[in-house]
């Protein structure tokens, strides 16, 4: 499968080019995610990580125009045909859609190394 990656959205990645890029469900599974969350919403990150990082928890792959972005199989009922991360032009947020629906209106961008510092 395959996530498209506006321009808009690759240039806000840019910086994370040296980096593996994982699309990350916090649903409170995986070791890059936090609690989880027990609302009724559904929430995305994008988690740029060093690519020696234990990746095993997001083992399944998608390609982009960066590269393979990497996701957890508890993500895969929301990633349907025609995928993809684009910029708001109002907000200047990533949105993550598919064919369907509007999957995360406010995708936030992690930098794992300033995190765990």
């Amino acid at each position: 499968m395959k996530i498209e990656i506006t321009p808009e959205a690759q240039a806000k990645l840019a910086k994370y080019n040296d980096k593996a890029i994982i699309l990350d469900l916090d649903d409170g599974t995986g070791r890059f995610s936090g609690t989880g969350d027990c609302a009724l919403i559904t929430k995305f990150r994008i988690i740029a990580v060093d690519k020696d990082e234990n990746l095993s928890d997001y083992a399944i792959k998608l390609d982009s125009e960066l590269g393979t972005v990497y996701y957890k199989e508890s993500a895969e009922e929301f990633l349907k045909p025609g995928l993809k991360l684009q910029v708001n032009p109002k907000t200047q947020l990533l949105v993550l859609k598919n064919d369907f629906e509007t999957i995360d209106n406010s995708v936030n961008i992690i930098d794992y190394d300033q995190v765990k510092a």
